[in-house]
């Protein structure tokens, strides 16, 4: 059963456009406090004392979801002494499970400023998404995605997630050991499940198609739910098995000149050789990505063609139909898998 919404009739020229949506939006904000700890290659060479994570009791009222929570712990970042960003953590129970949680970005009401925060952009990103998904999809849909998304999707719309639970391969920073404290940590088939997911996002993207129909069939509909947050966590894929995958990576700031930054934002992504780039905005700068060229594999991979680069969105893989996409620039997607 597709997903019926004005963001998916999308032709492919209004798709190729988005990247530039990007610095007119603002795009798909950078999430901060998983950038210290899951970022790409940096958090395993950090000093871990650099950063502390504190927790305390939230208020289970906050979180409206497809399940009531229980209780709510929140968790707060330090880096270096200063405040950071925080996440939530809800505790709950479904039909199938007494103890299930859900790893939520913790937004603060903006003040001072006419923007809301990375993390309120996200809360309105995913209640979006899971009303379209709970509106729109079949009650035995699966959703195939990285663990923290698979918890979002569940608990927020209701939707059977493949992987919800991470091992403990996650929680290699001393910091973060409260929090996989507080957490349940994924079994021995839940491990080979987030191998399988983590080497299907870093390999061929028409054999990581074949290889998802041949294990999942079509008992039932079968849909990839991705953001841009995996670019930060390229070292945990490649923790579970999954393949190394090299980008050239660049941030400056934003400039009065909109047109200036696109111009600067380009000659970057023509300088590594390809022209291929994703970029996202954060506040008063800029964030880039672009495939390296010595390095063709990364330009095909699964990851590579469902995230919003430029010669991505030319050219949708087979075997996948676009069936929405967020209004803040392409953060998140959702694919259909089609019939043979």
């Amino acid at each position: 059963m597709p997903i019926k919404l004005e963001s998916v009739k999308l032709r492919k020229s209004v798709l190729i456009a988005i990247s530039a949506a990007l610095l007119i939006t603002g795009g798909a904000v950078l999430y901060p406090q998983l950038r210290i700890v899951w970022n790409n290659r940096v958090a395993s060479t950090a000093d871990s004392s650099s950063f502390s994570l504190q927790r305390k009791q939230g208020q289970a009222t906050d979180l409206q979801g497809a399940f009531p929570a229980d209780s709510v712990t929140a968790y707060n970042i330090t880096w270096q002494g200063k405040d950071a960003s925080g996440f939530l953590l809800a505790h709950y129970k479904d039909k199938n499970q007494p103890h299930r949680v859900m790893l939520y970005h913790a937004g603060k009401p903006s003040t001072g400023s006419v923007l809301p925060n990375p993390n309120e952009l996200r809360q309105s990103i995913w209640q979006e998404a899971a009303q379209a998904i709970t509106r729109n999809t079949a009650p035995n849909a699966l959703f195939l995605s990285w663990w923290d998304d698979g918890q979002r999707i569940h608990f927020l719309s209701g939707r059977d997630a493949w992987i919800k639970n991470p091992a403990a391969i996650s929680f290699d920073q001393a910091a973060m050991r409260p929090l996989q404290d507080d957490m349940p940590i994924a079994s021995e088939v839940e491990t080979k499940e987030l191998a399988a997911m983590a080497r299907w996002l870093t390999m061929d993207c028409d054999q990581a198609v074949v290889d998802i129909k041949k294990t999942f069939g079509k008992a039932r509909p079968v849909y990839l739910l991705i953001t841009t947050d995996l670019l930060y966590r390229l070292q945990e894929l490649e923790s579970y098995g999954g393949a190394r995958l090299n980008f050239a990576a660049n941030a400056f700031n934003a400039h009065d000149n909109l047109h200036g930054d696109i111009a600067q934002i380009k000659r970057w992504a023509q300088d590594q050789g390809n022209g291929d780039y994703l970029v996202q905005k954060n506040g008063l700068s800029y964030r880039m990505w672009s495939p390296k060229t010595d390095s063709a594999g990364e330009k095909n991979t699964l990851l590579v063609r469902l995230l919003p680069f430029v010669n991505s969105l030319k050219h949708l893989p087979e075997g996948l139909k676009l069936v929405y996409q967020n209004h803040w620039g392409g953060y998140l997607a959702i694919y259909q898998l089609t019939a043979e």
